[in-house]
């Protein structure tokens, strides 16, 4: 009896031990499984990152901007090695031009892991592979590389050190075109060599590649006539742009001073900002085509209705108004073509202070555009309620108002589209590396401005701003319906209007049946001369000439053979410009 007594305790002591047993092991198994799991594979695995390549950038055409190109960085395991630091120095240093004596230090570092080349050429990377050295491994990455150099910089941008974007296209897109790294574990043996085909992890997923609306063949025009009115005139800035006033593509955008975005990027932030989306001016006459699209809207005035410009000084609300020439008389026509001041305020007092209000908020003055790009700024444009009695004498003709250039450029889109105000973008499209390609992006309307019949009468008055009695003569393009107007506006400094600092400008566009295209050129501070139609009307034209031709826009309009030489360029008579 005490004998089964005994048998019993010692059975139930083996259940009650193996059931602590079971109990601990299901602990370990459910409970302690990751985190032990994860300290088995920090000591018996090698944990190997596998960057994705990013997404390229491409023209609308399909044309390379900026692309991915792979290169490899060697790197030693010295606790792996089976040779003696000498002999894999002796294997290595011939290979990749580095003198042993570096490499047999690094060798005996006592560290774990150490970079012997973070950038190695294809055939350096073919010969390592051959050499098989354990403890030695090369890793596949990726450095950004921008075929077209400085062109479109702007727009595409940079990326830094680690492959992540930094501006423009590569900053406002980089969650898309960055893809996913990859993990590779690789489990090792006791002695710590890899164990074949043990290795598994995530596959790295390359980014998607982006188009955008640009077009190279014109974005390299834009680049040239920039870059040529800005040496020309010594200036300290300049910007360019093109846009398709039907949908809001934009077809070009450069700016003045500009730089290379390929490594190594050695340029100031001063030459890296896009001027075209985050630098405000003072648009000045530019502006007197908002007045003028308000007026006709509203009816106030009619484009024959007399308006006396006072013979070229107007004293009204305690301030005197200038115009350059003593104009008297003059059609509201000839207003807007002769850029007159005077003219161009009685038509703003008519309106009033919340009707000129309102229609720049609807042109798009104070707002941001909501381009797709990093750093928009929505410019000046203030509330009626901080309006002097003074502002009505400025504001029509573009002072007290600061605005971008691609403000100007969407605002001159809607006058000749019709009426429509379209949101500016830069990317049509996006496709996965399966080929699979987002459907593109379609225009987006913010509203309607002007009606349809006001839009044709001020195309028809704006087209007079370069003929003969325009203050644009040199902006004309033969066979073209083409208009705009010229701006020159005085710098603040501060608080004060400056009498040798200027901006010149021109925001033209180029009309036929099968498209309708803005070109905006601003030019800040020009030295020699500085008036809009001398500095930057000129520019207009080489780069509508050129853009129509590349873009296979056909003429539509009548040449008068007097005013074209052989070259098709504006003869010198009609170069004469007006001082506005």
């Amino acid at each position: 009896m005490e004998q089964k007594k005994r048998l019993r305790i010692i059975v139930w002591i083996f259940f009650g031990c193996f059931g602590l047993i079971f109990l601990r092991l299901a602990f370990l198994q459910i409970k302690e499984a990751p985190e032990l799991k994860r300290k088995a594979r920090a000591k018996n695995y090698s944990l190997i990152s596998e960057p994705a390549p990013r997404g390229a950038i491409y023209d609308r055409e399909g044309r390379p901007l900026a692309i991915s190109i792979p290169y490899y960085e060697l790197y030693a395991e010295p606790k792996y090695l089976k040779e003696t630091p000498a002999e894999v120095a002796r294997k290595i240093a011939p290979v990749i031009s580095e003198s042993p004596a570096k490499l047999i230090i690094d060798f005996s570092s006592g560290k774990g892991f150490v970079w012997l080349n973070r950038r190695l050429p294809y055939d350096e990377y073919v010969a390592i592979k051959k050499l098989a050295i354990t403890g030695i491994g090369v890793q596949e990455t990726f450095f950004r590389s921008f075929p077209e150099g400085k062109i479109a910089s702007h727009i595409i941008g940079l990326v830094n050190t680690d492959g992540k974007g930094l501006e423009g296209i590569e900053k406002q897109y980089n969650h898309i075109i960055s893809g996913q790294d990859g993990k590779v574990f690789i489990l090792r043996d006791g002695k710590g060599n890899p164990i074949p085909s043990s290795s598994e992890g995530v596959p790295a997923r390359p980014g998607p590649d982006i188009f955008l609306t640009i077009d190279i063949k014109v974005q390299r025009i834009l680049e040239e006539e920039i870059e040529k009115v800005f040496k020309e005139y010594s200036a300290r800035g300049a910007a360019g742009i093109v846009l398709d006033a039907d949908n809001g593509e934009v077809l070009a955008l450069t700016n003045r001073p500009t730089y290379d975005p390929n490594p190594p990027v050695t340029s100031s932030l001063d030459c890296r900002r896009n001027r075209s989306v985050t630098d405000i001016f003072e648009p000045g006459s530019v502006f007197k085509m908002v007045t003028a699209a308000a007026g006709l809207e509203e009816r106030v005035v009619k484009p024959e209705d007399n308006i006396f410009c006072e013979n070229g000084k107007y004293f009204v609300r305690n301030h005197t108004i200038h115009d350059t020439h003593p104009y008297g008389m003059l059609t509201f026509r000839e207003v807007i073509a002769k850029s007159s001041n005077i003219g161009t305020v009685k038509v703003g007092f008519k309106l009033g202070a919340e009707g000129m209000y309102r229609y720049a908020t609807a042109f798009g003055f104070g707002k941001k555009t909501g381009i797709d790009l990093p750093g928009e700024v929505s410019g000046i444009l203030r509330p009626v309620s901080r309006w002097s009695d003074y502002s009505m004498t400025a504001i029509p003709f573009g002072q007290e108002v600061s605005a971008t250039v691609l403000q100007c450029a969407a605002a001159l889109g809607a006058i000749i589209n019709g009426g429509n105000l379209y949101q500016p973008y830069l990317v049509k499209g996006v496709r996965d590396k399966r080929g699979r390609f987002v459907p593109e992006r379609k225009p987006v309307p913010v509203r309607r401005v002007i009606s349809q019949a006001t839009s044709d009468t001020l195309i028809s008055i704006l087209t007079d701003v370069v003929s003969e009695e325009g203050t644009a003569q040199s902006a004309a393009i033969p066979g073209y319906r083409v208009g705009g107007k010229t701006g020159t506006a005085q710098k603040v400094e501060s608080g004060r209007y400056s009498h040798n600092k200027y901006f010149a400008s021109f925001s033209g566009f180029i009309k036929t049946p099968s498209r309708k295209l803005v070109i905006c050129v601003m030019v800040d501070e020009p030295r020699g001369a500085y008036y809009g139609g001398v500095v930057a009307g000129p520019a207009f034209n080489r780069i509508g000439q050129r853009t129509v031709l590349a873009l296979g826009i056909a003429p539509d309009q009548p040449v008068n053979s007097e005013n074209e030489n052989s070259n098709g360029v504006i003869s010198a008579r009609s170069k004469r410009e007006s001082k506005h």
